[in-house]
């Protein structure tokens, strides 16, 4: 049996090992509360449910369930900052440490109030971030790594995503920052600069006290709609990409982990510009976003970035159970094969997915993911599936 931190860094390494390794309970593939609730009632478990993110509303899988599906990995999170008291309420309106008021929203939590919308640039210049080196957000978080690291043979991975275009636009609002890339340049790219800076902060104190027990860390922003970019792309090469750059230049000095990128929606477009940034694996590989073709992504790019997810999360997990299957098998059909692929839910697992269909997704990939892929029984399954659907 080959343990899960070999199994992740096989695939990390573009080679096949037993099976292809599984992750969930991310902080951008774990399981919405109300999935995780209607799971554990299917299946008659017990728990105290936990929120680890009040806007996502992400629920902390027990490991009982992880050990179930066969999730290789464990994640380390970072703590609040000893200074910031959680203002307001989760199930209606809150505010972060940056400031930043969300509203509960149906199953999620929306930017309401952004601190810095309507201010100008020396109000911006005067704005006070939260202190990024806090070390109380990062205190025992090395004991916690180094006892999974000596006494599991889990993978371990960096839990937080750090981000550049998402933290400006929940603090300026994100209509106001798309308008000041092209209408106030130098606003825009002084932001982005003072949250490179924070992050830099954050990284000083998070991989110094995880780097030497991880196998992956996470960063990321959305620059795909479902149809294109987000923003132009010679702005996005131009500004974007040195910025990341930089920052994942940084953390690899401090860790031998590889960089996981997410970033949704369309990414044809920007892979290169990934692979340059010092992208390791892309995810969530946005299934029915344009361009995101898992065979051609995989023919064009694979031997040079390992895949992530790549599950149709937005348009059949809601669906029958076949349905579910059928492009689940398709995805390890196209992206496991040599390796460089490590399964997941895609994005996170949203509430409006049937338990049935969760247990499904897990069990194909314990089956039909074992090395090597048998491309024919793959096939086979998917007609036994297609035939489901018609009857």
């Amino acid at each position: 049996m080959v343990k899960s931190r070999d199994r992740v860094k096989n695939a990390l390494n573009h080679t096949e090992s037993d099976r292809i390794p599984i992750d969930n309970n991310g902080f951008a593939s774990g399981m919405h509360e109300a999935a995780y609730r209607n799971l554990l009632n299917y299946l008659n478990i017990e728990d105290d449910i936990k929120i680890f993110d009040y806007v996502q509303r992400l629920a902390l899988v027990k490991d009982e369930i992880l050990d179930m599906f066969g999730v290789d990995t464990r994640y380390i999170f970072p703590k609040s900052p000893s200074n910031f008291i959680f203002g307001g309420d989760a199930d209606n309106e809150f505010k972060d440490e940056f400031g930043v008021v969300y509203k509960r929203k149906g199953y999620y939590a929306d930017c309401i109030k952004p601190p810095l919308a309507g201010k100008s640039f020396e109000d911006i210049k005067s704005y006070n971030f939260p202190d990024a080196s806090d070390p109380s957000r990062f205190e025992r978080l090395d004991s916690r790594a180094k006892s999974l690291y000596e006494n599991t043979d889990f993978s371990i991975w960096a839990g937080h995503i750090n981000s550049l275009f998402y933290t400006a636009w929940i603090l300026r609002g994100m209509e106001n920052f798309m308008v000041d890339l092209y209408s106030d340049p130098k606003l825009a790219k002084y932001l982005m600069d003072r949250i490179v800076d924070w992050n830099m902060e954050f990284f000083k104190g998070f991989y110094g006290k995880v780097g030497s027990y991880i196998d992956v860390f996470w960063i990321g922003d959305d620059w795909g709609t479902q149809n294109g970019p987000l923003i132009s792309p010679d702005y996005f090469r131009k500004e974007i990409v040195p910025r990341f750059k930089k920052m994942i230049s940084f953390i690899k000095t401090m860790t031998n982990a590889k960089c996981c990128y997410h970033c949704c929606g369309s990414i044809y477009w920007c892979m290169e510009d990934l692979i340059d940034m010092g992208a390791d694996i892309i995810h969530p590989v946005q299934a029915n976003a344009e361009g995101n073709d898992s065979e051609k992504l995989k023919n064009k790019f694979g031997d040079r970035i390992c895949f992530h997810g790549g599950t149709n999360n937005q348009g059949v997990f809601h669906k029958d159970v076949h349905s579910l299957a059928i492009d689940t098998l398709n995805r390890i059909k196209y992206l496991a094969p040599g390796g460089g692929y490590i399964f997941s839910s895609g994005h996170n697992i949203q509430a409006n997915m049937p338990p049935e269909n969760i247990i499904r997704l897990f069990e194909i990939s314990r089956i039909f993911g074992k090395y090597p892929i048998d491309i024919d029984s793959i096939g086979k399954q998917i007609e036994i599936e297609k035939g489901s659907i018609d009857k």
